[in-house]
């Protein structure tokens, strides 16, 4: 079998890292967009702290979900050896050695996008949100 089979794969077993990866794109486009309706009301001087407030803890919560990506991995390789039974065949014990080993490269391969992702919105939504603050006075 070839990696991008292996990888293909793993799609399923390895769901749990395919919803944090929905939830963190979401969280980040999120972001984006309250920290434009952020930039436009403090251009027009309507100041609001309630979106100063959502913008931060949006994307907060972005960025810690992206150094979990990792550790998803690191918990599925977990899983698979725990699930190990050494009395099993051998293609059995393949097939849990296969899974912890995708769990970890999808944790890693999901890691690298979001942060290449958060590369590109990141100036953009720190500078927001510190002309918010500057402005909010906090």
């Amino acid at each position: 079998m070839e990696f991008k089979e292996i990888m293909a794969d793993s799609l399923v077993e390895n769901s749990y890292i395919i919803y944090f990866a929905i939830a963190d794109f979401i969280l980040l486009i999120l972001s984006f967009i309250i920290a434009v309706i952020v930039k436009r009301d403090f251009g027009e001087g309507k100041a609001s702290h309630r979106f100063y407030y959502l913008l931060d803890i949006l994307y907060t919560l972005a960025i810690t979900l992206i150094s979990l990506f990792p550790l998803l991995g690191m918990f599925g390789t977990v899983k698979a050896l725990l699930e190990l039974d050494m009395s099993q065949e051998m293609s059995a014990l393949k097939e849990h050695f296969f899974s912890a080993l995708t769990s970890t490269a999808w944790g890693i391969i999901f890691s690298v996008i979001f942060k290449i992702i958060n590369s590109l919105f990141q100036p953009y939504i720190e500078n927001q949100i510190s002309k918010a603050k500057a402005a909010l006075k906090l």
